[in-house]
């Protein structure tokens, strides 16, 4: 092993659909970093989704939740035609990239895309993933 080898994580794909209060889409999602492979003792999770050929119609995926921790979304893509569907409490946003999005813990929040393509990444800061309804 190469000294700084263990300082490079491949994703790992994994269905969003596992993830409390989401539902299958039309993405391809990756779980980039998570706490095990970083010192310190914040913690957090990197994980992207890959949006590309979306449906003419996407149905709804991701119910309102909130989290016990803060969560930055960023709203990618190389020809700003990705669109998402950011709501807020009770407040809804048609964001278009390139975005970020800052989510307080204790925020209830919802997030899915509308249209185009791009990578949409959700950084959460947390040892331990957890949603709540």
């Amino acid at each position: 092993m190469k000294k700084y080898e263990n300082l490079i994580t491949y994703g790992d794909e994994q269905s969003l659909a596992n993830v409390a209060y989401h539902h299958e889409a039309p993405l391809t999602r990756y779980v980039m970093l998570q706490k095990d492979k970083v010192e310190g003792d914040g913690g957090f999770r990197v994980v992207s989704h890959i949006i590309n050929n979306l449906p003419e119609v996407v149905s709804s995926y991701c119910e309102l939740h909130w989290h016990d921790f803060d969560e930055i979304n960023l709203i990618q893509s190389e020809d700003n035609s990705l669109k998402y569907k950011i709501k807020l409490e009770d407040e809804t946003y048609e964001v278009i990239a390139p975005a970020t999005v800052y989510i307080p813990k204790g925020i209830r929040h919802s997030a899915e895309v509308i249209s185009g393509r791009g990578v949409f990444t959700a950084i959460t800061f947390t040892k331990n993933y957890r949603a709540q309804q």
